[in-house]
């Protein structure tokens, strides 16, 4: 006996496809986020570790010159602050210990494990090796526990299973929702046309052959098939089946783009599956008026659809998944920002967008426990750089809430307010209506490792970098604050000298330049891909991962129009390969851009200096290089040699 599977219905399989969608991301989260939370907690606490540990060094580093066995025992024994600290040695070059706290807790591996920084067991190390001014050399050996990181650790499995959990769950309640709510109209058409389809005349009055849409296509050739039905019975049936076949055919083609989305989707990190959330909710958002047309099929124009109050139920519900969805991808950009890091580059910063990101990054801190008060005035552009300046602002709201306790957030406000001081300069303050400060505490809050946090929340480190960062732009932090009555950091910053108008939209682009031939030079594969990816569409762009190669392909012709050079690449530097052009195709040195991350060696900085109109920062500005290339392409000394077009 054969046994033969029901066929599933549309219905079911919508709600099967929904439920897989979201299983296999709850899966994935479940996954990857653990992992990678514990990954980047693991190298945080090393990065940490390591920090302190330089510190302490530069500190003990007198004592070991002078011998100073009781100077370095005080600032080991400063580690007892630090509840995770095990132990502390300050070994000579001999390896004797000139100063040690709790040795009794040091594991014999540790002593010759050559790693700067390294985790054994449930214990992370940090060694620094210390070399004096008076010739001295020493070590400076510490160790930390790591029970704090695995609490964390579990903590963190356990909330991604729970959001995991709670992802199944909304996304087998949705499925049945819109399973339900879009499958219903369609097997009510269906259901019409099945009777069509048997011989019911009287059907065809619930067909609406006055729409343009495709219904009103599909309800004109029903009507059309009725008319013929007796004369041409079977060439009804006929396209009845090519009607058929052809929805069967769309159905499966539609599965397969799905299935491919979400292949997609599971491949890639939190970015993608958000963008095809949200590129499904805009297509179920753009469905549901003809879906609503499908629906009122048969109800007259002046009677209200049965099903329109669930209609717009669905559209309400799309809707606002929809925009939720937006406010997810604005604060993974702005965490994106903030994670990517910056080479320090300053330039004309608009206050009042930074002040935005950062109060965005700090909402969930901020709205359970005060009201947020925005009191802008218009204000110059500063010359900072935009991804530290949000950093100091973030730290300052983060502190401001920390302040409140959580709960009264309808009692409580947190004011974020701009405007221009008598002296001309701008001023940032952020007030907060919390416990406030004693003089004694005020007085340290800028120093490093001072924190009034319980242990584990904060480092003391915070107000200290926010502080270095605003001195560095050439402003200061002013603090006002009483017990019981909150406090006030105001951040004064310098206008900006030069007069700024509004920034360039980025999506703006230049007008056409002809189509030039481009040799990308960079020992990292994912950066000539990126710009191949950028410039492909404009312009003939060839990779090269090594200069040896480049200089090949420079000899073997035609000539390019720009070589983008990577400064720092093994075997060959940017250098060398500039150099070598210059002496054999002087002509084609001329088009050459060198795209840095930045220069560590006296000779590369020299090298920058000598031909700064010739570098390009990482990460690469487009426009910028656009530009330069516009520039080249259409400057007279580069139309000696010919260039390739089409």
């Amino acid at each position: 006996m054969i046994l033969q599977l029901r066929p599933s219905s549309l219905r079911a399989r919508l709600v099967t496809l929904v439920v897989l969608l979201f299983a296999a991301f709850s899966i994935f989260f479940l996954l990857f986020f653990p992992a990678r939370m514990n990954d980047q907690a693991r190298r945080g606490m090393l990065d940490r570790t390591l920090g302190i540990a330089r510190l302490l060094a530069s500190a003990t580093e007198p004592a070991l010159d002078f011998g100073d066995a009781a100077n370095g025992q005080r600032h080991l024994e400063t580690l007892a602050s630090s509840q995770e600290a095990l132990f502390g040695l300050l070994l000579r070059e001999d390896g004797t210990p000139l100063a040690a706290w709790h040795p009794e807790r040091v594991p014999k591996d540790s002593l010759d494990d050559p790693r700067e920084s390294f985790i054994l067991g449930d214990e992370v190390f940090a060694r620094v090796d210390i070399h004096t001014r008076g010739g001295q050399r020493g070590m400076l050996l510490l160790g930390f526990n790591l029970a704090r990181l695995q609490q964390e650790s579990l903590r963190t499995q356990q909330l991604a299973a729970g959001i995991s959990t709670l992802i199944l769950a909304s996304g087998v309640l949705a499925a049945f929702v819109v399973g339900t709510l879009v499958v219903r109209p369609l097997k009510r058409v269906t259901r019409v046309a099945l009777r069509i389809s048997e011989g019911e005349h009287e059907a065809r009055d619930e067909l609406d052959l006055s729409r343009h849409d495709e219904m009103g296509t599909l309800a004109a050739a029903f009507s059309r098939m009725l008319d013929r039905l007796y004369e041409q019975r079977a060439l009804i049936e006929s396209q009845v089946r090519e009607l058929r076949s052809a929805q069967d055919q769309l159905i499966v083609a539609d599965r397969r783009t799905s299935l491919g989305t979400l292949a997609a989707g599971v491949a890639h990190e939190i970015n993608n599956p958000l963008a095809y959330v949200t590129a499904n909710i805009q297509f179920a958002l753009r469905e549901i008026p003809q879906l609503r047309r499908f629906s009122r099929q048969g109800t007259p124009d002046d009677q209200p659809c049965p099903q329109e109050e669930e209609w717009s139920e669905v559209f309400s519900a799309l809707s606002e998944a929809r925009e939720g969805c937006g406010r997810v991808q604005h604060i993974v950009q702005s965490l994106k920002s903030f994670s990517a890091g910056d080479d320090g580059k300053r330039e004309p910063t608009e206050l009042r967008r930074t002040l935005e990101s950062a109060i965005n990054m700090a909402s969930n801190e901020i709205r359970h426990r005060a009201r947020l008060v925005r009191d802008f005035q218009a204000v110059p552009f500063v010359e900072a750089n935009e991804v530290r300046l949000a950093q100091v602002f973030l730290n300052l709201l983060i502190n401001a809430a920390h302040a409140i306790e959580a709960g009264a957030s309808e009692r409580n406000e947190i004011r974020v307010s701009t405007r221009l001081g008598e002296d001309g300069r701008v001023r940032v303050s952020i007030t907060d209506t919390g416990s406030g400060m004693v003089p004694e505490v005020r007085a340290r809050l800028f120093t490093p490792f001072f924190t009034t946090k319980p242990v584990g929340v904060g480092t003391g480190l915070g107000l200290s970098v926010c502080q270095g960062i605003i001195t560095n732009l050439g402003g200061r932090i002013e603090v006002q604050s009483e017990p019981g009555r909150g406090s006030t950091f105001t951040v004064v910053l310098p206008a900006c000298s030069a007069s700024v108008g509004h920034r360039p939209r980025e999506e703006s682009s230049p007008g056409a330049v002809r189509r030039a031939r481009i040799l990308v030079v960079d020992d990292e594969p994912l950066v000539g891909t990126a710009l191949l990816r950028a410039l492909g569409r404009e312009h003939e762009v060839l990779v090269s991962t090594r200069a040896h190669e480049a200089l090949f392909r420079v000899r073997q012709g035609p000539p390019f129009d720009l070589i983008l050079c990577d400064l720092m690449m093994p075997e060959m530097s940017g250098m060398e390969f500039f150099t070598e052009l210059q002496r054999t195709n002087p002509e084609q040195a001329r088009g050459v851009l060198f795209i840095t991350g930045g220069a560590f060696t006296e000779v590369t900085r020299a090298f920058i200096e000598k031909h700064q109109e010739r570098a390009l920062d990482k990460p690469i500005d487009m426009r910028a290089l656009r530009e330069r290339l516009r520039a080249l392409v259409e400057s007279p000394a580069l139309h000696s040699h010919p260039t390739v077009s089409g």
